[in-house]
C-alpha cells in the first residue's frame, strides 16, 4: 500500500470536429501532464472525444454515431497510453454494448492500469433532462433509454492498493451515491463532468461538501471551453474550474476556464486518517432511521 500518490486532472478543451482528432489531442495533453507532474493517476473530464451532444434536446438519432465499445479505439488508445507512461488513467466514452439481443448505451468512465490493462469502468446513474435559460440538456434520450442506465456504484483498486470511485457530473449531486462508494472505504472519487449553465458558482462548492462529510480526497475534473451544435437553443460556455478538494473539504487546487489546463496534487493517507479522527461521520450515521424514508417521498 503506497502512503501517498499524485493525482491529476485534464481540463478537456472543446471538440475540434472529429473524435480522431480530439483522441489526438488528449494522448498530446496527457502526455504533457505526465511529464510535468508524473500523476501515479490521470483523469479526463466527461465524454473526452465527443462534443456535449445531449445539449441538443430535439433527439437526433445521428449522434449515437459517436457511441463505440470498450474494445474500440478510445478505450484502446488509453489503455496503451497507460502501459506506456506507467500511470493509471481514466478515461471516458460513449459506450455501444451489445447485452443479450439488445444494443444499450452508456455515459461510462473507465481505468486503465499501466500493468493489468482495464481494470474497470462505471455507467452514469442518475441521468438528467433539464429545461432551464442557462442550461438545457436531454441525456435520457441518450443514455437512459437504451440500457436504463448504470446501475452500481463500483470501486477500483488502483496497483499502489488505492481505492478509488467514480461518478460522472449529474452523480455529483446525489448524496446517496457518495454514501455508497464511501460505504466501500474508498480513499478518493473523482467526477469527470462536461457542465456549463446556472450551476457555475456552486461547482466548487458543492463537491468541497461532498469530500468533508465523506472524509475523502474528491477531484472535480470538467470540460472547457464554448461549443455550439446545430440545434442548439442556449450558446454553452463549459466553465472548467476542474478543482480537488481535501477531506476536510478545503480547496486544494483550482483552475479558471481556459482549455487543456491541468489540476494536480500529491494526496496521502495520512491525511484521510487525521479527517476521520476529526469527525468520523460514517460512525455518525443512524441507517435505521434514514430507511423508513428511502424508497419513496412522504408527504
Amino acid at each position: 500500500m503506497k502512503e501517498s500518490m499524485v493525482i491529476a486532472g485534464l481540463q478537456n478543451g472543446a471538440y475540434a470536429g472529429d473524435v480522431e482528432t480530439n483522441l489526438q489531442k488528449i494522448v498530446t495533453e496527457c502526455k504533457r501532464v505526465i511529464a510535468l507532474d508524473k500523476p501515479d493517476l490521470l483523469v479526463c473530464a466527461e465524454l473526452m472525444t465527443a462534443p456535449y451532444f445531449a445539449a441538443v434536446t430535439t433527439p437526433d438519432e445521428t449522434f449515437f454515431n459517436f457511441a463505440e465499445p470498450m474494445n474500440g479505439p478510445t478505450v484502446s488508445a488509453m489503455v496503451e497510453l497507460a502501459k506506456e507512461t506507467d500511470t493509471h488513467l481514466i478515461g471516458t466514452v460513449f459506450e455501444k454494448a451489445e447485452e443479450g439481443e439488445s444494443t444499450n448505451y452508456y455515459n461510462t468512465a473507465f481505468v486503465c492500469s499501466p500493468t493489468r490493462g482495464l481494470i474497470g469502468s462505471y455507467r452514469k446513474v442518475h441521468v438528467p433532462k433539464v429545461d432551464d435559460a442557462t442550461m438545457k440538456t436531454d441525456e435520457k434520450f441518450y443514455f437512459e433509454q437504451y440500457g436504463g442506465g448504470g446501475d452500481a456504484f463500483p470501486t477500483i483498486t488502483l496497483d499502489n492498493g488505492w481505492k478509488i470511485g467514480i461518478l460522472i457530473c449529474f452523480d455529483r449531486s446525489f448524496p446517496e451515491a457518495w454514501r455508497s462508494l464511501r460505504m466501500q472505504d474508498v480513499d478518493a472519487v473523482v467526477v469527470p463532468t462536461a457542465t456549463y449553465g446556472y450551476r457555475k458558482d456552486l461547482y466548487v462548492a458543492e463537491l468541497r461538501v461532498r469530500a468533508m462529510e465523506n472524509n475523502l480526497f474528491v477531484m472535480g475534473v470538467n470540460k472547457a471551453g464554448t461549443e455550439a451544435l446545430q440545434g442548439e437553443e442556449v450558446l454553452r460556455h463549459h466553465f472548467g474550474q476542474s478543482c480537488i478538494l481535501s477531506p476536510f473539504g478545503d480547496v486544494v487546487t483550482v483552475t479558471d476556464d481556459e482549455e487543456w489546463q491541468h489540476v494536480s496534487a500529491e494526496i496521502s493517507k495520512a491525511t484521510l486518517a487525521q479527517s476521520r479522527n476529526r469527525v468520523d461521520w460514517l460512525a455518525n450515521r443512524k441507517p435505521e432511521v434514514y430507511e423508513r424514508y428511502q424508497t419513496e417521498v412522504v408527504n
